[in-house]
């Protein structure tokens, strides 16, 4: 029952977001499955895999000034008991070379994972499986590398890691990474 809240959540917010922003429009919708804290810099203490949505929209003119990235919001959601699930927003930079492209962004999240601070004694039985994040809001960085399919439907396989980046007393860190589906419009 706690995860379908938190997806109803997400994509309430979504649709807010989305309809809040008349100037710019939806250029594409990406769906996914990604490895769950794994391979890069944060704790490999979850597993599982995460199921991703993310809504990218048109550069609004006042972000010309940074090359134009696209905004972006999304969420990952974790399909393992006890594992941290996430909706974040942010700016997405892409590169199209010939029908392949690359991506980066940068932004931030707002987990359900553990803030309080790690306390030796007192979480002795979980510092295994429990990844200590010290913030509520984290910062996020993402990558994608893929190749276009279709005019309209994209494959890639993303990466992203969320951290605090030392902001706070606990810094563990959370990486994903998988294989999406994007469609334009």
């Amino acid at each position: 029952m706690k995860r379908l809240t938190r997806i109803i959540i997400a994509a309430l917010a979504m649709a807010s977001f989305a309809s809040q922003a008349r100037a710019v429009e939806l250029d594409e919708l990406r769906f996914g499955v990604l490895a769950h804290s794994c391979c890069g810099f944060g704790s490999s203490k979850e597993g599982g895999v995460a199921l991703n949505g993310e809504a990218v929209f048109s550069s609004p003119r006042f972000l010309s000034v940074l090359a134009k990235p696209r905004p972006v919001i999304g969420a990952s959601i974790a399909t393992q008991e006890g594992a941290t699930s996430q909706f974040y927003s942010g700016l997405e930079w892409r590169a199209d070379i010939s029908r392949w492209f690359v991506s980066a962004g940068l932004g931030v999240t707002v987990h359900d994972g553990e803030t309080d601070r790690y306390d030796p004694v007192a979480d002795a039985a979980r510092v295994d499986d429990t990844i200590f994040f010290g913030c509520r809001a984290l910062f996020r960085l993402a990558a994608d590398a893929g190749y276009n399919l279709t005019d309209r439907v994209s494959a890639s396989v993303h990466w992203n890691h969320i951290s605090n980046a030392g902001l706070c007393s606990d810094n563990e860190g959370l990486d994903h990474l998988g294989v999406r589906v994007g469609l334009s419009f």
